[in-house]
């Protein structure tokens, strides 16, 4: 990829407890793919309504037989029972297709875990919905120091479509199959310019605590005050982007227009 953004935002609410913890102890949250507000989130997985014939259902069946052998011989398997059995599975294709959803979700859920910024400081709609209506901030990172500092697993921008993706029942696990269930959504979520880093845990679900992770205050490049910022939190946030030296811009509206400016003030 070569349209990484240069600074990535997590708009915050500083009246949130949990929120507030950016700031003064540097903590990220790695957030479960159940608690996103899209239910296509991370779904996008292989479309086996496109194993129609016999034929491809009995070639995708012995494609994994040959794939899962040694594992199938290690745990008892009789391998012609056990072909047997995944083609009479494959019979009905569109209850194949719900399970392997679930099992999918069930497993998203539980070994992923996500950080959800945005490429742009100035999302009128983004302050509305994540910073207490512009009553709070947001805190912009390097985008190439949080990608390679090893904290995280994959990291780039969310890709947009009206188009849902195809993933081909046969298709290997590549890296860009493994982008499209993780970083593609309807263009109706545009607007976001959502930057994702997720990582994986594997084969243990995380704790609370796995799922917490600290960034160095050196990734910082600066924070950005809500339109609608009460001044005492205003002053509690100078303090402490004083004290790490960050710079700090205050938003205001541009006059006459439907867009948002902003004005260092430290």
């Amino acid at each position: 990829m070569d349209n990484y953004p240069p600074i990535i935002y997590k708009y915050r609410d500083w009246n949130n407890k949990f929120h507030k913890k950016i700031l003064t102890d540097g903590e990220v949250y790695l957030s479960s793919p159940m608690h996103f507000n899209d239910p296509f989130d991370f779904g996008i997985v292989q479309n086996f309504l496109t194993l129609g014939t016999p034929e491809k259902i009995e070639r995708y069946v012995d494609e994994g037989m040959i794939k899962h052998k040694q594992y199938l011989l290690s745990r008892g398997y009789d391998l012609a029972k056990e072909r047997d059995f995944q083609i009479k599975r494959l019979q009905n294709l569109d209850e194949y297709q719900k399970e392997y959803e679930k099992l999918n979700a069930e497993a998203v859920n539980k070994s992923y875990g996500v950080l959800s910024l945005s490429g742009r400081w100035d999302s009128i709609l983004m302050w509305s919905h994540y910073a207490d209506f512009h009553k709070g901030f947001n805190i912009g990172y390097n985008e190439s120091k949080m990608r390679n500092s090893g904290l995280f697993g994959k990291g780039g921008p969310v890709i947009y479509s009206d188009e849902y993706p195809h993933i081909d029942a046969f298709a290997r696990h590549t890296i860009e199959s493994s982008f499209q269930q993780t970083h593609y959504k309807s263009l109706e979520w545009a607007y976001e310019e959502e930057y994702r880093l997720s990582k994986l845990f594997f084969p243990k679900p995380p704790t609370e605590a796995d799922r917490t992770v600290k960034v160095p205050f050196e990734f910082v490049e600066e924070i950005n005050l809500g339109i609608k910022i009460p001044e005492t939190d205003k002053a509690d946030i100078l303090k402490l982007a004083d004290h790490l030296n960050i710079k700090v811009f205050q938003t205001e509206k541009v006059p006459f227009k439907f867009k948002l400016a902003r004005n260092r003030i430290l």
